[in-house]
């Protein structure tokens, strides 16, 4: 099992595909484990080397006590990329972890040879706020295991969930098996609800991707539309009638979506 132990916790990580090219580093989510990303991994792994892992308190990782920020959990990927001994990565976040790779490319710019920011976001405020309280008060209320089974219904569309309910319940049963600690998806919610890199953002100059499905209910296309506005030279990709796991619901699209993109950065 690769554990490292950075910033005095162990984060599990994985290596997929082969050579010494810069990799992508996939960060996942809030309460999400890395292996939600092998629908991205086994599309791109042909043509670029492949990171994944289980932030703080998710998955294999260890779990500290609450609260997270953006900036420690951007410092454990930083980490993560010394102890690989990766001068820099083409770093791709969803939801939390664009908000974390957003951090990065602004505090670190040499580390970050492209972003991609997918269902992320630029500050905490508004009708994000108040959607992460009630992610907060839904894991209050009930711990991990319910919060999965509650929230499912925010991160799809509702076509998709009432076409493919056997794969949904399937996801279900993955987030299950791989959760966070009901100590690390507070500390992950918290890490969102204190992000704000609206002074920060001006000094992103790596090439950037924003994505975000046209029904996402927790960061708004208007998350997205901020985001581009902010970041010079963005580019932004709407996928019609997704909602926020666009990398799930429509994995296909999203993956030839950002490999176009990305295979001229490599």
């Amino acid at each position: 099992m690769p554990l490292v132990q950075v910033n005095a916790v162990n984060i599990y990580y994985e290596r997929h595909g082969e050579g010494d090219s810069p990799p992508v580093l996939f960060i996942r989510g809030t309460g999400a484990d890395g292996t939600r990303w092998m629908p991205q991994v086994n599309a791109y792994k042909s043509e670029v080397p492949c990171v994944i892992f289980d932030g703080r308190g998710a998955g294999r990782s260890d779990t500290t006590a609450a609260p997270y920020t953006v900036e420690q959990m951007a410092g454990d990927t930083i980490a993560l990329m010394d102890h690989l001994e990766l001068e820099s990565a083409h770093i791709s976040g969803s939801s939390l972890g664009g908000a974390i790779g957003l951090y990065m490319a602004a505090h670190h710019p040499e580390r970050v040879r492209t972003l991609q920011l997918h269902s992320s976001w630029l500050a905490t405020k508004g009708f994000a706020a108040y959607s992460l309280g009630i992610l907060k008060k839904i894991l209050l209320a009930g711990g991990a295991d319910f919060y999965y089974a509650v929230t499912l219904p925010l991160l799809f569309s509702p076509t998709y969930m009432m076409n493919n309910f056997d794969d949904l319940m399937a996801i279900l049963a993955h987030m299950k098996a791989n959760p966070a600690t009901d100590d690390g998806l507070l500390g992950q919610i918290e890490a969102n609800l204190t992000h704000d890199l609206s002074n920060d953002v001006s000094r992103v100059r790596a090439p950037t991707l924003i994505t975000v499905g046209e029904l996402d209910y927790l960061r708004r296309v208007s998350c997205s539309q901020e985001l581009q506005q902010a970041i010079d030279g963005s580019e932004l990709v709407i996928f019609p009638g997704c909602g926020h796991l666009a990398t799930m619901e429509s994995s296909e699209e999203f993956n030839t979506t950002t490999l176009d993109w990305l295979r001229p950065h490599l």
